[in-house]
């Protein structure tokens, strides 16, 4: 698990996603209990069948729908442990930042696509999907932040990094990594770029994916 860069800070919310603080979030989970925590997960669609028409497995938290232990509850407060997601699902947690806390589903864009529609109301409550939304757009912002390589200029953009470490056991360390960032246009909420890039543990983590991400947003925008 990581530490912001000055351990004798206290550290927030705001820290803890701007800077990746893995251990605020095992702590906070483990305050808050399995039970809560696996409740408030749960709005998010864990264990549903994705509305979509292109077939996408559902997302799981554990194996067997329990937690082993304790260590198992703090490695999935920071999408470890036995966490399983796609890319799409990963995609749509995001959009309750933009849309007063409802969870919006996927739209297949062909031409009789219409407007999204929500999936899971209130997952959140507007004034929390603010304070949130917030701290993403720091994540970027940030000269010290995990996606400032992303900044685009015109662009207010927000995101998040995550490393996905792929091993048998605790004890393993010598794994594979895989490194994720979610980006999208804060003001526009017309675009959402969600990369997943294999074998980074040599290139610097989520890190590697930062910038390519927001290669792809820029070219977007020309």
């Amino acid at each position: 698990m990581t530490r912001v860069t000055d351990p004798e800070e206290p550290v927030d919310l705001r820290d803890a996603l701007v800077f990746s603080d893995n251990i605020f979030l095992a702590q906070t989970a483990l305050e808050m209990g399995e039970d809560t925590f696996a409740e408030g997960i749960g709005e998010f669609g864990f264990g549903e069948d994705v509305p979509s028409t292109y077939p996408v497995e559902s997302s799981t938290l554990t194996e067997d729908d329990t937690f082993e232990n304790e260590v198992m509850l703090a490695d999935s407060s920071y999408g470890q442990g036995e966490v399983q997601m796609s890319p799409l699902h990963l995609s749509m947690t995001y959009t309750p930042f933009l849309n007063e806390g409802d969870m919006l589903a996927p739209v297949l864009l062909t031409e009789d696509a219409g407007e999204p529609e929500v999936w899971n109301e209130d997952v959140m409550e507007p004034e929390t999907a603010d304070t949130i939304l917030q701290s993403l757009i720091e994540v970027v912002e940030e000269s010290d932040g995990t996606g400032h390589e992303a900044q685009v200029s015109g662009r207010t953009l927000a995101g998040k990094t995550g490393t996905a470490e792929l091993k048998e056991s605790l004890e393993d360390e010598d794994n594979d990594q895989l490194g994720w960032f979610v980006a999208f246009d804060a003001d526009e909420a017309d675009l959402l770029v969600t990369m997943m890039l294999e074998d980074v543990q040599e290139d610097g983590g989520s890190g590697y994916v930062v910038p390519k991400v927001g290669d792809i947003i820029e070219e977007y925008e020309s």
